[in-house]
């Protein structure tokens, strides 16, 4: 087991709501769209416990919240871009 609990939905810092994407990063940390949440999480690399690092667990329009994400891409210099389904935009996240 990498990320979530089997069985078992959440939001808390173990558990995952219907993540719909992951990526990993160039450190080995993974990211997770957990779109049920509305957040993207990162596990780094050798650990089960997540940081939430976009959204806040509160469905939203502001440029801090998200809506149902559902896809995570990096460029070449490491900023992460978010599908954010349910406010049909791509929020642009610098490296972390």
């Amino acid at each position: 087991m990498v990320a979530g609990q089997p069985g078992v939905l959440g939001s808390n810092a173990t558990s995952l709501n219907r993540p719909a994407d992951i990526k990993p990063d160039n450190y080995l940390n993974m990211f997770v769209a957990d779109s049920q949440n509305s957040r993207i999480q990162m596990f780094c690399h050798n650990n089960q416990t997540d940081i939430t690092i976009a959204g806040d667990g509160v469905v939203g329009h502001s440029a801090t919240r998200l809506n149902d994400p559902r896809g995570i891409t990096f460029d070449s210099s490491m900023n992460m871009y978010i599908g954010d389904g349910g406010n049909g935009r791509v929020p642009k996240f610098l490296k972390l």
